[in-house]
């Protein structure tokens, strides 16, 4: 089994820390309650090749659920995550050929090191993702595929909407604009973007569910937020305004996916 090599860690400060914190916490809990993070990510793999081909890069690999399959896309993987709790969850299955704690926007990785870059639902938790993108291309090999999905503005809006009637604090985590996070790959030369924007709508009975569901995986506590929010009173005013928005299938929260591609210039 490869050891989890933590040697060359990139330490992060203030926001970085706080969501490898959050994440490790919520690692033994996270499949639970991941059921949008397993459709984003299935989809992104279904933009690479179906070929045992080369040196894959998990970028943000969580507890390496979707493992067992990469093996379909690439002769051996290298799993990063800067989360320890999650890497260990991870190394666990022993399939990568290198478990690496490390922060995506500061690789401990050799230039043209890797074919494949594939990075699920891991950017939005970036405090600088042009350094993401910047450090992907040096990282790829001439050629290479990258795929990257990220949480985009409009994720949780009816959820936003639903605080923003009860007080001015920001209980829902701020994503980017797509317009932004395309700036921020385009300010990286030699890579070939293409971006596809896809709303992932999940249904819940009630609003402690959708919360419940947070809290399984860590997000909930990466935003800045205001604390305490445990009134019995308080949740029967969330839940009385978030009714507006229920269908027949519940009430919806919906995600906000950036579905991003490349293939780095040169053969």
């Amino acid at each position: 089994m490869s050891a989890v090599m933590q040697d060359r860690l990139y330490s992060a400060s203030g926001f970085g820390q706080q969501v490898a914190k959050s994440f490790s916490a919520a690692s033994q809990s996270y499949m639970q309650g991941a059921r949008l993070q397993q459709q984003v990510a299935l989809d992104a793999l279904a933009m690479l090749a179906k070929e045992p081909r080369g040196h894959l890069l998990d970028l943000g690999c969580g507890p390496g659920w979707l493992h067992p399959r990469l093996t379909d896309y690439c002769n051996t993987f290298t799993a990063v995550d800067l989360s320890a709790g999650m890497l260990a969850k991870a190394a666990q299955a022993a399939l990568a050929k290198t478990y690496l704690q490390a922060d995506a926007q500061q690789l401990p990785l050799a230039d043209n090191s890797v074919d494949t870059v594939f990075s699920s639902l891991m950017l939005q938790w970036c405090a600088k993702p042009a350094a993401v993108f910047a450090e992907v291309s040096r990282v790829l090999t001439p050629g290479g595929k990258v795929v990257i999905t990220t949480l985009v503005e409009g994720t949780l809006a009816e959820l936003a909407q639903a605080f923003a009637g009860l007080d001015s604090y920001p209980h829902v985590s701020r994503f980017l604009a797509v317009d932004s996070i395309k700036q921020a790959a385009f300010a990286t030369a030699g890579v070939n973007w293409q971006f596809e924007q896809r709303r992932y709508p999940l249904y819940y009975p009630d609003v402690q569910t959708l919360a419940r569901e947070l809290k399984l995986l860590g997000a909930n506590q990466v935003a800045g937020r205001r604390s305490g929010l445990t009134g019995k009173g308080y949740w029967q005013q969330l839940a009385r305004a978030y009714e507006i928005h229920r269908t027949m299938l519940g009430l919806p929260a919906s995600y906000q996916a950036l579905m991003i591609s490349g293939v780095k210039h040169g053969s």
